[in-house]
């Protein structure tokens, strides 16, 4: 029983260790004050919503996954988030590196539920350019970019409303 238990504590671990902790800050904020040049959105299939330019206007670049908890916790609010801001121009776009079979599938579930343009990354590129920069190893995690800039990354439930606000100014 004790072998049990240890090895599911274990799975638990590793499982988890891909993802960020509900809630919890993961070291993003604010970047610099004329932002940072984002990285380049390359994308392998458009699973939901058409492609988009992150060179102009404000975008949100959301890396999350299906296995993972909290990016599964975070996609009401990002729904609330992009139907507040839409008619603002603001497009959310959910990247995740699995494939289209695991995703497709999730997507078409959740419905209505996750209202938000949702992409393939190609290879690991655009999660690369993007996490790999600002050395983001947890996810969910998010980016604003705005005029091809990034202003602001963070965990989606962390201030986002308000950084895409000032983001706007």
């Amino acid at each position: 029983m004790k072998t049990v238990i240890f090895s599911f504590c274990i799975a638990s671990i590793l499982v988890l260790s891909g993802c960020g902790r509900f809630g919890e800050s993961s070291g993003g904020g604010k970047v610099s004050a004329g932002g940072d040049p984002a990285g380049k959105l390359d994308v392998a299939h458009w699973v939901k919503g058409k492609s988009v330019d992150i060179s102009k206007g404000v975008h949100v670049v959301e890396f999350w996954a299906t296995w993972c908890p909290p990016c599964r916790t975070s996609i009401p609010h990002l729904t609330e988030t992009q139907a507040k801001f839409k008619d603002r121009g603001v497009n959310i776009i959910g990247v995740t590196n699995e494939s289209l079979d695991e995703v497709e599938p999730f997507v078409k579930k959740m419905g209505d539920k996750m209202d938000y343009t949702v992409a393939i990354d190609n290879g690991r590129t655009t999660s690369d350019e993007f996490m790999g920069r600002y050395g983001v190893n947890g996810i969910p995690h998010a980016f604003i970019v705005k005029d091809g800039k990034v202003v602001w990354h963070d965990h989606p439930m962390s201030g986002l409303d308000q950084a895409i606000e000032d983001a706007l100014k």
